[in-house]
């Protein structure tokens, strides 16, 4: 039995994720004059989004037996899920092929630390709403 629902999950990883792409940002933002840096970002909710979006309700499941049976159509669990770490080696900004934009990375960690108050306020909410049910009040 399951004590928690799928979205304290969720927003537990997300806060991972933003906690994590907080990090990356900085880091982008502290080698903006390094010759030949590549940004890094995380890839985190189209991986979310994949994991919830897989319906496998009308498809068969196989069993496995054994560690070495291949899984068919298994569902991910939340619990797997993380993010990723991702560097785009494709894109340069300068002459000096250093790809990190000081204003993109800095829009970039306002909308993160958003996402993360945004999901640190539901958990809270979702924490304080279970207080109270089992307070029973």
């Amino acid at each position: 039995m399951k004590l928690f629902s799928n979205n304290i999950t969720i927003l537990e990883k997300g806060l991972d994720a933003y906690s994590k792409r907080a990090n990356v940002l900085a880091n982008n933002i502290a080698n903006v004059n390094t010759p030949n840096y590549k940004r890094e970002d995380i890839q985190f909710e189209s991986i979310l989004r994949e994991t919830l979006s897989k319906d496998n309700s009308e498809k068969i499941k196989g069993v496995t037996t054994n560690s070495k049976h291949f899984e068919i159509n298994s569902t991910p669990s939340l619990e797997n899920i993380g993010a990723k770490i991702i560097r785009e080696d494709n894109t340069t900004m300068r002459n000096d092929g250093n790809s990190v934009d000081i204003e993109k990375e800095q829009g970039e960690l306002a909308k993160n630390n958003i996402r993360y108050q945004f999901a640190a306020t539901r958990l809270t909410q979702n924490f304080f709403i279970l207080k109270s049910v089992i307070k029973g009040k």
